[in-house]
């Protein structure tokens, strides 16, 4: 095929853009990608599925092989993504799925803004780390910690975590022998993915993840006026009752501003909760 007649991104219909950006998608932060994923997503038939795989091929040769072993594509070595990506629209996407499968407006009626966001995670580090926790793989890593300095070592990732001030990933960690929360974007080098998890760094085996505890949050009774925090958050009794993973635990008392010591502090003002123990 000369350069004449090679297909362009820029010359498919909107439809067709779409089901190259799925495809796509799933080959770049889930690993693999078939024709099945595109029946189901958009509801086409077999041959209509291979057409837009075959399409996505010629547009860009280098990026997939097919794995005869699990009977997908998967990236090459070699893979560079057509689309662009943002990490909000990623993350957005991995969390809550597409927004097209919502039919509501696409512009908010009235100004909204977040004044506190956390730094969005560097793209490449985030499909390789995706990659791993679809496929269920060990994933060779360089990390920055501001504790022990620069590292290698290989973890076993399992779920992202927006602890409402950064974007981490829960793993095992191989080197220190527990699971643990690192920051994404201290991922300085991916090294690839590593040998298939032993049974006791998949997620099955965290067992703090897996803990659900219930906190029981009182009015901070340092405040003038603790009765405007019930009020807030129609508290009946006067205790909010949350649950969360033992893991978490701590970025929900950071981020709801809770006072966790065994006697309230008399600092006014300091904290809006206190830790019922």
């Amino acid at each position: 095929m000369n350069d004449s007649t090679k297909p362009t991104l820029e010359e498919q219909s909107q439809p067709q853009q779409e089901r190259l950006f799925y495809l796509e998608f799933r080959l770049y932060f889930l690993g693999h990608a078939n024709r099945s994923d595109l029946q189901k997503r958009f509801g086409l038939k077999e041959s209509s599925a291979s057409r837009d795989i075959a399409l996505y091929k010629k547009l860009a040769p280098d990026n997939v092989v097919y794995d005869y072993g699990i009977k997908s594509y998967i990236p090459q070595e070699s893979f560079k993504p057509l689309y662009a990506y943002t990490a909000t629209q990623v993350l957005t996407a991995l969390t809550h799925g597409f927004g097209d499968d919502y039919a509501g407006p696409k512009y908010p009626e009235i100004a909204t803004e977040a004044p506190s966001q956390s730094p969005l995670p560097f793209i490449p580090v985030l499909a390789a780390i995706t990659r791993s926790i679809h496929k269920e793989q060990s994933l060779a890593i360089e990390y920055y910690s501001e504790m022990s300095g620069h590292k290698a070592q290989v973890i076993v990732p399992h779920a992202l975590i927006n602890s409402g001030t950064r974007w981490l990933v829960r793993a095992y960690d191989r080197l220190n022998e527990r699971f643990d929360d690192l920051v994404i974007n201290r991922v300085v080098t991916i090294n690839g993915e590593s040998d298939r998890p032993e049974a006791h760094e998949l997620k099955e085996s965290d067992a703090q993840w897996n803990q659900i505890t219930e906190v029981r949050l009182k009015p901070h009774p340092a405040l003038p006026f603790p009765d405007a925090v019930g009020h807030e958050f129609g508290l009946h009794g006067g205790v909010l009752t949350m649950t969360c993973r033992s893991a978490l635990k701590g970025y929900l008392m950071a981020q709801w501003s809770v006072d966790t010591g065994l006697s309230p502090s008399t600092e006014p003002g300091k904290f809006e909760f206190w830790l019922q123990q």
